[in-house]
């Protein structure tokens, strides 16, 4: 089972976005896929189940129970309405849980992600974790859980803030909680090609970190919120759609980086 952190300091960078996109055309491919709301804003789990569903779930059914260490897998985990994806909610009372510097304190709870996850077994294929914007216990909690970390980047100044203290914050767990912990790479998102300060950036985020940057683009496109509103990713919204076909080709990407092609997948699915 690869577990995927999808994390970045700065908000508003396409992290809940492309997690959510993600698990539809991985499910695709035929993987099982499990997405967590790591994050108390919770907006991963308002765009799949509704805002008024996702705020009336009870605390124990959702993330904010692992760090309770009160998870019941069997209560938290739930089916999207998309084939192959389930979903663990995210909560507003996770913010409590969410303190800043774990790393300075011996937190009991900082591998309480990874447990409940180990607890899973091979029920799927591939876990997104989809995390707050900053390097909180959540995100840390996620990092000590996680295989790999992709790191999205919306290709302006302020999109690519913070990257650095990313690469800090998964040294640290490597050297501590989770030293199997990868960089999956970095991936350029909400992207206007035709906007030359995005062509600048882009090109200096490939000049600065090589092959770390994904050659898959997910492109800014009126497709993404229309699939949220239709509680569904692009995929399955608008499957033919230039967006539909950007995150099929970010998956079949990932797929490889992992060491699994996507025509594999294709294959076993058929």
């Amino acid at each position: 089972m690869d577990v995927i952190a999808l994390l970045n300091m700065k908000g508003g960078v396409g992290k809940t976005s492309t997690t959510h996109n993600l698990g539809g055309a991985f499910a695709l491919l035929g993987r099982r896929v499990l997405l967590v709301d790591n994050d108390p804003q919770s907006s991963l789990s308002q765009g799949l189940l509704g805002p008024s569903a996702a705020e009336a779930l009870p605390i124990d059914e959702t993330v904010a129970a692992v760090y309770a260490g009160e998870a019941v897998p069997g209560r938290l985990v739930r089916p999207t309405g998309i084939d192959g994806v389930d979903l663990v909610p995210g909560s507003i009372h996770t913010d409590r849980h969410n303190r800043p510097v774990p790393e300075e304190a011996p937190w009991p709870d900082q591998v309480a992600l990874r447990d409940f996850l180990g607890e899973l077994g091979d029920s799927y294929d591939l876990v997104l974790i989809d995390c707050p914007p900053n390097l909180h216990l959540c995100s840390w909690c996620a990092l000590a859980a996680a295989s790999h970390a992709l790191i999205p980047v919306q290709p302006e100044d302020y999109g690519a803030q913070g990257l650095s203290a990313v690469r800090r914050s998964m040294v640290r767990v490597c050297t501590s909680v989770n030293p199997s912990l990868k960089l999956l790479g970095y991936l350029i998102t909400m992207a206007q090609p035709r906007r030359a300060i995005h062509q600048l950036y882009m090109e200096s985020l490939r000049c600065d970190y090589g092959a770390e940057v994904l050659e898959a683009i997910v492109p800014a496109a009126a497709d993404f919120p229309e699939a949220v509103a239709h509680r569904k990713p692009v995929t399955h919204h608008k499957p033919r759609g230039a967006a539909s076909k950007a995150i099929k080709a970010l998956a079949d990407e990932i797929l490889g980086r992992l060491g699994r092609s996507g025509d594999e997948s294709r294959e076993e699915a058929a």
